[in-house]
């Protein structure tokens, strides 16, 4: 608002305080009205007026309706907004956030409308920098100018914001409390001091006693609730009547009819006299809270806390109360206090007093953060030293420290829970040690020791020995045994299902001189082992783990299956010689025999008392075999039987003539305990002697009578005799020039080696030269020179295989016991390439060990294999060009034969009991059976050299090294089906 000052003075603006000061000084030039000496007269006297009026006053003049006001009318403007701006300015401008509302009220007046008057009217005003509202009782008036025309608007107001809002915060405040008292939780009631009948009565309180208000209201306290009477209530209502008063009580228990049965509710109860200005107590107000479910849940938790105090005391372990932080004693079962070797004298005493030994060990620190923190603790296998019965032990427990919270969930408490663990954790202890002392027996252990933990057979703790049989490596700890071994699922071997029926029955396995089929360190192995499977079972007897031991029983098997084969070679030597065993258990007096005897003595039974043997003994020889039987049982006598007698057959009484021979054994404390022999039926061997012995005598009076003819005749044998000696002179000299026609034959093939080989070697290597570096000018010449260079080959290739023919035939014997496996498994490795060509399946059986040249015998397997290879069966006639030729399939088996099993058609150098016969069978082109004896013959061959390289030497070596080995070999076949080749070699 600009101001401007005027030497007038102007009487009728004189005073009106702050608005009469701006009005004076107001520059009243700029607006419609013109300076104040310019304003009707009317307009003088209602400033004036307006300005010495107490009573807030706004006029609107003139058709701008300029606004003026008083300093009553000025705190309705606030401090930041329309004043001062409002003072001479247009209303509709000044008053713009009313306008909509006013404006139509003042421009009716203005046309000569009717006074209005409005109370508590809301109106948006805009002050103190905001807009806002307000409430205004005001009038608005007709203004007459000078001519007796309306000329403006005189506003008589009175804002009533505040009284309003009062008004509106009143009634809220008594809607408020309406709603308290119907919605109330407390039950209230007003009982008039006559009669005490009910004056009003909310709804909680009629829920209390089990009516609706309107039971209630108008009636006597009595004729309402008629089941008060004798519970003392009138009384009080009467005391505190007469007193003035007030009655407060807690925990209130009425029996009170509700829902058609008398019950029981408690309430915190207050009766307050209303009193008046006379002191008359017209009225007492009754407030009532229901406290029910506090004191009965009180009650409850009072009746919990003695069940929960028994429950401690009778629990079945050892239970305790801590209460406070100096962790007081409350509560503690007799098994808690036998724990701590005390009496009940602790109950009450903190728990530092009450165990003083705990000091110094962490339970007590523990209990202080449990009730700091709120949380649960809980130990296992804890160790505590405590006094019992005046002696400081230690012992182990498993326990927990259970916070308990009261209402405001503070703790207040401890709950201990303990159970004596002591013998479980000695026990543990013990079997940490036993697990200790198991892993130092496993790994020091001489067989193979580990364990399978878990249905997956996890293997742990396995020791060396262990680890040397499974033959992959130290690295199969933690590894599962299917994954270790796979080779027991691949070869079919049935240890993994007995180690799953193990860890399911619980039950031991063992088996003795097994055989398992071991890939170790890349080469499959066939070795015996003593197997034992050991359950382990965890506290709850579950099976977790088993326990392996394995015993390498190898040699010891192998050596039994010699032992074995020997016995029974032996076996059937005994029977070839018709010798029968027998055995005498003296203790019980019994013979066993074998089947040869018991048809000899024509016996039904297998074992017979002694007695009834020595009864088919003929008569005349009883003294004789009962005294070498009495010889016999003497210690010292060497135990040796060798005796001839004849006996008599129970059954046909058969005359037989027997020689037995026996052994008797000892036991430690040199008493006779087992006669051990053999018998043999020698009767037509003496009668052949008999006869014999007669023919002799017959044959020497014969003789006699021929010598002196003979005498005769030996002057003619002693010329005879000179010539012989002739002749043998001649027949070693003959002997010596073989010997040394064998030397030059060796001489002879190591020199035609080397003076053939080195000119061959010359014309294959010129001949490479000449291919190298001349092919292009040689034209067809190239033909010829590649026929050059094959027959070379072939020529090399002839000599060194006659020079290992000769070398055969003359080789030292340089035997001693040779693996067949191996030096068939070294010919393989030799062989790979051909064998990864060919796609060949090459599958080996047990070989055993002979006696032998290990070289030889690799030059043997060396041609066989070789030959397998090499005639494999071409593409089938007829076949197309993308069929390809069947794969070569080579097994090589082997067998052990009796001398007498051996076929009749192989014929061998050395005699033996036993044979080993190894089979070396092919699938391949095969050739015609009555070929089988050429093909071991030097230089014979059954296909041109086109078809099938070669040189017809190598069966021949073959037969060379068997012979030399004193075996044999055979071959049979037939075309198309393959060949197999029988090798003999004795045992």
């Amino acid at each position: 608002m600009e101001t401007f000052s005027t030497n007038n003075n102007y009487r009728f603006l004189q005073g009106g305080g702050e608005m009469g000061e701006l009005t004076r000084n107001y520059d009243w030039s700029k607006t419609s009205l013109g300076t104040p000496d310019q304003w009707p007269k009317s307009l003088h006297t209602l400033v004036n007026m307006m300005l010495s009026s107490r009573f807030p006053m706004l006029i609107f003049w003139g058709p701008d309706l300029i606004t003026f006001y008083n300093d009553a009318f000025r705190p309705s403007l606030g401090f930041s907004g329309k004043h001062p701006s409002s003072l001479g300015q247009n209303g509709e401008q000044s008053w713009s956030e009313s306008w909509p509302v006013i404006g139509p009220m003042i421009y009716s007046i203005m046309a000569g409308g009717e006074a209005v008057w409005f109370e508590d009217q809301k109106l948006p005003l805009y002050r103190d920098g905001r807009m806002d509202f307000a409430y205004w009782t005001y009038s608005f008036s007709p203004l007459i100018d000078d001519t007796g025309a309306v000329n403006g608007v005189l506003v008589t107001c009175s804002e009533t914001t505040k009284a309003v809002l009062a008004r509106q915060q009143s009634e809220e405040t008594r809607q408020q409390m309406i709603a308290f008292f119907e919605q109330s939780s407390v039950g209230i009631a007003m009982i008039s001091a006559q009669n005490l009948t009910f004056q009003m009565a909310n709804p909680f309180y009629g829920y209390l006693v089990g009516r609706t208000p309107d039971q209630l209201i108008g009636k006597p306290l009595l004729v309402a609730l008629p089941e008060l009477a004798g519970q003392g209530f009138d009384n009080l209502l009467e005391q505190v009547i007469m007193t003035g008063m007030p009655y407060v009580a807690r925990e209130v228990a009425v029996d009170i009819v509700r829902n058609n049965q008398l019950e029981t509710i408690y309430v915190d109860l207050t009766y307050q006299p209303h009193q008046e200005a006379n002191n008359i107590i017209p009225a007492i107000l009754v407030v009532a809270t229901d406290v029910t479910q506090q004191v009965l849940s009180r009650q409850e938790i009072k009746e919990s806390e003695n069940r929960f105090r028994t429950l401690i005391e009778e629990a079945p372990v050892a239970t305790c109360l801590f209460v406070g932080r100096e962790m007081r004693v409350a509560v503690a079962n007799e098994m808690m206090l036998t724990f701590w070797g005390k009496d009940k004298s602790v109950l009450g005493k903190p728990l530092a007093e009450a165990v003083p030994e705990l000091n110094g060990q962490p339970f007590l620190i523990i209990l202080d953060e449990v009730f700091t923190t709120g949380q649960t603790y809980t130990a296992k296998n804890s160790r505590a030293e405590l006094l019992v019965d005046g002696v400081l032990g230690t012992y182990y427990f498993d326990f927990t420290y259970k916070p308990l919270r009261d209402a405001a969930g503070v703790v207040y408490a401890i709950m201990d829970m303990a159970v004596d663990v002591t013998q479980q954790v000695i026990a543990q202890q013990q079997l940490v040690a036993s697990e200790a002392r198991l892993r130092s027996v496993i790994a020091t252990a001489p067989a193979g020791m580990g364990l399978f933990v878990g249905r997956d057979l996890i293997v742990e703790l396995p020791n060396q020995t262990f680890i040397d049989i499974v033959g992959k490596g130290p690295d199969i700890t933690g590894k599962p045994l299917r994954e270790v071994m796979p080779e027991l699922l691949t070869e079919n071997q049935p240890f993994l299902q007995i180690l799953d029926d193990v860890y399911t029955t619980g039950q031991m396995f063992q088996s003795y001189g097994s055989r398992v089929d071991i890939v170790q360190n890349g080469v499959m192995t066939h070795n015996y082992y003593n197997i034992t499977y050991t359950p382990l079972r965890d506290e709850q007897g579950q099976v977790f783990a088993i326990l392996d031991i394995a015993i390498d029983v190898t040699e010891e098997i192998k050596g039994r299956q010699k032992l074995q084969q020997a016995e029974e070679a032996l076996r059937g030597a005994m029977e070839l010689a018709d010798i029968g065993t027998w055995e005498l258990d003296v203790p019980t007096n019994l013979i066993t025999y074998s089947e040869n005897l018991k048809q000899l003595f024509e016996f039904t039974e297998d074992s017979l008392p002694a007695v009834l043997m020595n009864e088919v003994i003929h008569e005349s020889d009883q003294g004789r075999i009962q005294l070498a039987l009495t010889q016999v049982f003497t210690f010292g006598s060497g135990g040796l039987l060798d005796q001839e007698y004849t006996i008599v057959t129970s059954r046909t009484g058969r005359h037989r003539i027997v020689r037995v021979q026996a052994r008797m054994y000892f036991d430690d404390y040199q008493q006779p305990a087992k006669l051990v022999g053999t018998m043999r039926d020698i009767t037509e061997e003496r009668q052949q002697q008999l006869a014999l012995e007669q023919l002799v005598q017959q044959r020497t009076e014969e003789l006699a009578a021929a010598i002196e003819a003979l005498e005769s005749t030996n002057q003619i044998l002693a010329s005879k005799n000179e010539e012989y000696v002739v002749i043998n002179e001649e027949l070693e000299e003959a002997n010596r020039q073989l010997n040394r026609s064998n030397d030059n034959l060796q001489q002879f093939a190591y020199v035609a080696s080397h003076d053939l080989q080195e000119p061959l070697r010359k014309i294959q290597s010129f001949g490479n030269l000449l291919q190298n570096q001349y092919a292009d000018q040689l034209g067809e010449g190239g033909a010829y020179l590649e026929r050059m260079q094959s027959a070379a080959s072939r020529m090399s290739t002839l000599i060194r295989d006659l020079l290992s023919y000769s070398r055969i035939s003359v080789q030292q014997d340089r035997r001693q016991l040779v693996s067949l496996s191996t030096v068939v498994q070294t010919v393989l490795t030799d062989l790979e390439l051909v064998i990864a060509e060919t796609g060949a399946e090459v599958t080996l059986g047990e070989l055993p060990e002979v006696l032998g040249d290990p070289l030889q015998l690799g030059q043997l397997f060396q041609n066989l294999l070789t030959n397998a290879l090499k005639f494999s069966r071409m593409a089938r006639p007829g076949a197309t060009n993308g069929s390809k030729p069947p794969v070569p399939v080579i097994r090589v088996d082997a067998r052990t034969l009796l001398a007498r099993d051996v076929p009749t058609l192989v014929v061998s150098n050395r005699s033996a009991p036993l044979y080993h016969q190894i089979d070396v069978i092919d699938n391949g082109i095969g050739f015609e059976q009555k070929y089988a004896d050429r093909i071991f013959q030097v230089f014979q061959r059954l296909h041109g050299m086109n078809e099938y390289a070669g040189t017809g030497i190598g069966l021949a070596i073959c037969e060379k090294v068997v012979t030399n080995h004193g075996g044999a070999i055979r071959a049979s076949s037939q075309p198309g089906r393959g060949a197999t080749f029988s090798v003999y070699l004795p045992g």
